[in-house]
């Protein structure tokens, strides 16, 4: 199965620009780290892949961070994209399995809830970050993006996001594209590019029958003149380390710290990649009296 996830950016002399991800294998590791659900797995690969093509947009390492936390039994979906290609996420609930719809797709919206709210953050190096919210719409994820878009940033947007998990749960799909009206653009060519999406049809169908995404820019961008201005290797990656976590540790109040040198051992996992850090009471007791002695 073809595992090359990147991401393409495209613009057209139309002044519309798109972005096309391909996150399969992002998706399939986040899967088994943390062992999720079929509509678990849809949901969260949505909602990175959506976080991959908000942030792709810039070159100056931008990163985003989306919380949907709307009523339904999967609880929030985080996922964060960093240095615009690097992606991490987890959901609440992860083992949430909810019949599926009369049509046999996964229920993604009944997992999510349509009543909440997604919540943007945006970051750089060297800004300050700003982070707005709009309410669920749906509870699709691609429809609250676009509602988001509209609303919080006033950029008319065309997302489609899609996750195919196969019958032994692994993922068959996943990506998505992003389509936005740059100023210039005219009415009559963006109702051109929003019938040319209706020809793509179900997307992970299509990601499926052409795993590197082939002839799907010609389809949306079809009749226009474009080109493409550069792409990128997506990857899963987190920024926890042993070092943030003894951080983490030191920071406790005293009493705090004082209950954790009664237990044998003090264990912290990481929410986005599952992964666990481990210290014992001699090396927690060692870590602590270090600070002491640094602060003197």
């Amino acid at each position: 199965m073809i595992r090359d996830n990147q991401i393409i950016h495209y613009t057209s002399d139309e002044a519309i620009r798109v972005s096309i991800a391909f996150t399969a294998g992002i998706v399939e590791k986040a899967r088994q780290s943390h062992n999720l659900s079929p509509v678990a797995c849809a949901a969260l690969g949505r909602t990175m892949t959506g976080a991959a093509l908000l942030a792709g947009d810039y070159k100056n390492h931008e990163g985003v961070s989306i919380k949907i936390a709307g009523d339904g039994p999967l609880g929030a979906v985080h996922a964060d994209c960093f240095d615009t290609n690097k992606l991490r996420g987890y959901v609440d609930n992860p083992t949430i399995d909810l019949p599926l719809k009369p049509n046999g797709k996964l229920d993604v919206s009944a997992a999510v809830g349509r009543n909440g709210q997604l919540t943007v953050t945006r970051f750089t190096p060297k800004t300050t970050t700003y982070t707005s919210q709009a309410d669920l719409v749906s509870g699709e994820i691609a429809e609250d993006i676009a509602y988001y878009l509209y609303t919080s940033e006033q950029v008319p947007s065309t997302i489609n996001l899609g996750v195919l998990v196969d019958r032994d749960y692994t993922i068959a799909a996943a990506g998505g594209f992003l389509v936005q009206a740059l100023p210039g653009a005219k009415d009559e060519d963006l109702a051109r590019v929003e019938a040319n999406i209706t020809q793509v049809g179900a997307l992970t169908t299509y990601l499926k029958d052409h795993p590197k995404g082939e002839g799907l820019i010609d389809i949306i961008l079809g009749g226009m003149h474009y080109k493409e201005l550069y792409r990128q290797h997506l990857y899963w990656r987190c920024t926890c380390s042993r070092q943030r976590f003894e951080s983490a540790l030191l920071s406790l109040r005293p009493e705090d710290k004082e209950s954790l040198l009664k237990d044998p051992q003090v264990e912290m996992t990481c929410h986005y990649c599952g992964a666990k850090y481990t210290l014992s009471r001699d090396e927690l007791a060692a870590l602590y009296e270090k600070a002491g002695a640094d602060q003197h």
